[in-house]
């Protein structure tokens, strides 16, 4: 495979895994832009904007709130978590 190939698999990714049961998930896609959220697959909880796990309401539930505290773009996902880990320990 090619880097070109390589990188367009890699562009379609919609989910990597940062730390043991730690996930960074592209939640939705809408004009081009992706909405991120950092979720512990093992409790089922996402990181919010507080740096706190929460549970992750089913999607007919899901208000504007929580979409602000718990999604976020690609680069501002790495951030949150990378603070979460210098606060966690």
């Amino acid at each position: 495979m090619t880097d070109e190939e390589k990188i367009k698999w890699f562009n379609k990714a919609v989910k990597f895994q940062i730390e043991d049961l730690i996930f960074m998930t592209m939640k939705s896609r809408k004009n081009g832009v992706a909405s991120w959220a950092i979720e512990d697959i093992n409790t089922h909880k996402v990181l919010n904007s507080n740096m706190e796990w929460e549970e992750e309401p089913p999607l007919a539930k899901r208000d504007e709130a929580f979409l602000i505290r718990a999604r976020f773009d690609f680069d501002t996902a790495i951030v949150m978590y990378e603070q979460y880990k210098m606060f966690a320990q």
